[in-house]
């Protein structure tokens, strides 16, 4: 009969971890050290990991963490093409508005490209107008030579104010360009918003 009882009360209240390791294990382990709270927090975690509940709280943290990253990239692209969308309806209406003998350098120099169609981009070299300060996602950036440049990825870069800095477009990848700024090792993705002078 006690021993029935007492082979229940083992199985339920599991003995803590701190008490069932050997008296010089535990002092080579340095637990002697730790106050009781340390302890006791210990054999939590040793206990929660036996369970599982850690490995199932690092599951929980990559699945908010994909989950993060896929809506990003869902934004990423809806922006994309909402700025697609308005650059042709801009496009659209600036030819509508145009003289069909007075066309622009601009508008007559516009190609349609169609897949397979090789685009070659340069270096932009020029001066930011104004105070910089960093910049945050969507910040807009006019320079010296009339254009505009928005910021489109995540990233936030916080610097002093600083008077107009050189910075230099450097065309990326699949058609994106990183803005590098003088005297800076942060870059910033961005995305032409105007064409400028």
């Amino acid at each position: 009969m006690f021993w029935c009882g007492s082979g229940l009360a083992v199985m339920g209240a599991e003995e803590a971890f701190s008490r069932t390791v050997p008296a010089s294990d535990f002092a080579a382990a340095g637990l002697g050290k730790l106050s009781a709270q340390e302890l006791a927090r210990l054999d939590a975690l040793v206990r929660d990991f036996k369970s599982g509940a850690l490995e199932a709280a690092r599951r929980e943290v990559a699945a908010a963490s994909e989950a993060r990253a896929k809506a990003e990239a869902a934004a990423a692209r809806a922006e994309e093409e909402a700025r697609t969308v308005r650059a042709a309806a801009t496009s659209r209406a600036e030819e509508a508005a145009e003289p069909k003998g007075e066309r622009s350098l601009l508008a007559r120099a516009k190609v349609l490209l169609t897949p397979g169609t090789q685009v070659e981009y340069s270096t932009l070299d020029a001066r930011i107008v104004g105070e910089f300060h960093g910049w945050q996602p969507r910040t807009v950036f006019t320079l010296d030579n009339g254009q505009r440049w928005q910021v489109i990825g995540g990233d936030s870069y916080v610097v002093s104010g600083e008077p107009g800095p050189k910075v230099k477009i450097v065309p990326g990848v699949l058609g994106t360009f990183w803005m590098h700024v003088d005297g800076h090792r942060q870059r910033a993705k961005v995305a032409i918003l105007s064409a400028g002078k």
